[in-house]
């Protein structure tokens, strides 16, 4: 075993690298528009599943309702969410998008398609889709040991 792989497994700097290949990416694209990189999974999440409460936010992204407030305060601001009252829950706020929202989120998915085209490049889908589940694997495991 190379000495470095006993510090920092050498699968944990791939994936460092592509994620920061993959933040780089979006700031490079993604110049014109008024987001941060923390908050664009946030709005893609909302975009996928509209009528998600902030609770659910925390629980899907393992963060804390502090860090979603603020988010999804910020996104509110720029007018890409609106909050509205659960009228079942008067506790819950139901996030759903404006048309603005959905069209940075439009523009946030061309980004990500042409990312995801220059890396996978010519790799098969069976070997993405193998790498999919152990990397879903190695994530649930991650969040497992928090608890």
């Amino acid at each position: 075993m190379n000495v470095n792989e006993t510090i920092i497994p050498e699968h944990v700097n791939y994936l460092m690298n592509l994620l920061k290949s993959y933040e780089m990416f979006f700031r490079k694209n993604m110049e014109n528009i008024d987001i941060n990189i923390g908050e664009i999974p946030i709005l893609l999440e909302i975009y996928a599943n509209e009528g998600l409460n902030q609770i659910d936010l925390v629980r899907r992204f393992h963060v804390t309702e502090a860090n979603i407030s603020k988010t999804t305060k910020n996104l509110l601001i720029k007018g890409f969410i609106t909050k509205t009252i659960d009228a079942e829950n008067n506790t819950k706020k139901i996030l759903l998008l404006t048309e603005d929202g959905k069209e940075v989120c439009q523009i946030l998915l061309d980004i990500f398609d042409q990312w995801k085209n220059a890396t996978l490049g010519d790799i098969p889908a069976d070997e993405m889709k193998s790498f999919s589940k152990t990397l879903k694997r190695l994530s649930d495991n991650s969040v497992d040991i928090l608890s």
